[in-house]
């Protein structure tokens, strides 16, 4: 495995699977085949179909870049019907038309940032080819994707390991709506927990067929790797997520349970209704802008320090940033104070001290300082009254500003609209529908990271009821003392859903349930599939 080169060798078992579960349609198309392998590595794959489809007569065309798996793979000896070649896959790909029946492999996966300069253009090129995929690059194996979509037969099949963010991350989304255009069928095969330990990234297998007897979009989780070997699975239609309503992030999703969420969204308020959400501040070098209270006295920066919150973690476990919260922070040497250095007195020498250590770290260097008349301006420091963590754990986390802090761009700051307050939309946040729809709108990331975009978080349904400051006041203490985010929920449902919107408890369970299969599969704590 090498995480610069993108390679994450596939188990042989899988390898062996996913040609095997080919077998049958490929056996029935009585003609030669073209297979294409564009990241043959050590020859898993090839291996794979030697074994797997010796009776049926074929030509393989096999692409690696790494020399070493290229010389791995020619050592296999496999017969002449295999060419395999030592190349870059996405310039080899430019100079070649040919169309296969299946490609088959695993793709490699390198992120935007490590890719060179020249990568990011085949890789731009690579996605030209395919309407829908548009021009960013965030991973190269989009790419390989891509291309595959354009040199697949008419009745071919692209079989791929791919990263499970195909299905959580908002580039996922528009590939999503292109597969479904491409191709009458799609198969998702993801898993439980780390079934093949040699994969590190969170996995998914992908099969597109552009023609199938039994079109739709079907999804199976694997439990173990021997439901794979013994066709343990069952795979199941999802044809509310077909009609593009819900991302496919939703597949563990029972279908009435889809369609009921949708079918209550229309009819629900969503919190763009009430506020306005403006991302906090963005300074280019938290390290440097923002500092302790030991790093302020030491440079005499107390006349430009603001207190502010850097991190969702430092608020952890309540709905209200109290000053006496705030000065905790303080108090544990925390970076709690935004320095604007606008006000800064040129004739205080420490003031200037400190704006030289910004100039020997290379501050003024960074992007977004460059685009500033001085570079240690940071522009839109005003406090909003409440804000809310774009990233989470366990539930989202939106609270109200008694401290006056300004936030980072970890945040969205929120502004009321003119006869709604923020102390009402906080408690009337937490409820186990509009918990359920973070999950379902939201995207996660490694470690089970939960993050809702500004457009995400607006259209959050939420059932807004005005309450009093002494109200507010008592479930800032509650949320305090929790046991669990349930607690609350249980508190609110009675008076948001139940007396708010007369909801049904059937309805209501409905949607406890829909977060809690959603936050076990975020968090991979399931221990059972969702089939």
């Amino acid at each position: 495995m090498s995480k610069k080169s993108g390679s994450y060798y596939t188990p042989r078992s899988l390898a062996t699977f996913m040609v095997q579960y080919l077998s049958g349609d490929l056996y029935s198309s009585k003609k030669r085949l073209d297979i294409l392998e564009p990241s043959c590595g050590d020859g898993v794959f090839l291996s794979a179909i030697h074994e797997e489809l010796s009776e049926l007569f074929y030509k393989v065309d096999a692409i690696d870049l790494d020399l070493a798996a290229v010389e791995k793979a020619h050592a296999l000896n496999l017969p002449n019907d295999y060419n395999i070649f030592h190349a870059d896959y996405l310039e080899w790909s430019i100079k070649s038309d040919k169309c296969y029946d299946l490609i088959i492999g695993n793709p490699p996966y390198i992120s935007k940032k490590l890719l060179s300069q020249k990568q990011k253009e085949s890789c731009r090129k690579a996605h030209d080819k395919t309407q829908g995929f548009g021009s960013e690059v965030n991973n190269i194996w989009t790419s390989f994707l891509s291309d595959a979509i354009y040199r697949v037969a008419e009745k071919g099949i692209i079989a791929f390991v791919l990263p499970a963010e195909i299905l959580k991350v908002k580039f996922g989304e528009r590939i999503q709506k292109t597969l479904l255009n491409y191709f009458e069928r799609i198969e998702i095969f993801t898993f439980s927990s780390n079934v093949f330990p040699n994969i590190e990234q969170d996995t998914i297998i992908l099969f597109l067929y552009k023609a199938h007897e039994s079109e739709g979009l079907y999804f199976t989780t694997i439990s173990s790797s021997s439901c794979l070997i013994n066709r343990k699975f069952k795979l199941k239609r999802k044809r509310s997520l077909e009609k593009q309503k819900l991302k496919w992030s939703a597949y563990p999703l029972l279908e009435y349970q889809i369609t009921h969420a949708h079918k209550v969204k229309k009819l629900i308020p969503q919190i763009i209704d009430y506020c306005e959400t403006i991302p906090g501040i963005v300074t280019a070098a938290n390290s440097y802008f923002i500092a302790s209270q030991s790093t302020v006295d030491e440079y005499d920066l107390t006349l430009l320090s603001q207190p502010i919150v850097q991190k969702g973690i430092y608020v952890n476990g309540c709905v209200k940033l109290s000053k006496s919260k705030m000065g905790k922070l303080i108090e544990d040497g925390k970076p709690a104070f935004f320095l604007d250095l606008s006000k800064s007195d040129p004739s205080n020498p420490k003031h200037n001290e400190y704006l030289k250590s910004g100039v020997e770290q290379k501050i003024p260097e960074r992007y977004k300082c460059t685009l500033r008349e001085n570079w240690y301006e940071v522009p839109g420091a005003w406090i909003a009254e409440g804000f809310f963590f774009k990233r989470c754990h366990d539930y989202p986390k939106l609270i109200y500003n008694e401290a006056s802090a300004l936030v980072t761009d970890a945040s969205y700051r929120i502004k009321m609209k003119e006869g709604f307050d923020i102390k009402s939309l906080i408690f009337s946040f937490y409820n186990s529908m509009t918990l359920a729809f973070a999950e379902i709108q939201g995207r996660y990331y490694g470690g089970g990271v939960l993050e809702l975009t500004p457009s995400e978080f607006k259209s959050l349904p939420i059932p807004y009821i005005e309450i009093t400051d002494e109200l507010f006041d008592e479930f800032v203490i509650q949320f305090h003392n929790k046991k669990s985010i349930e607690d609350i929920l249980k508190f609110n449902d009675e008076i948001l859903l139940k007396d708010g919107l007369n909801m049904p408890l059937s309805e209501i369970m409905s949607f406890k349930q829909v977060r809690n299969t959603l936050l076990q599969r975020r968090l991979n704590i399931s221990k059972s599939q969702f089939t």
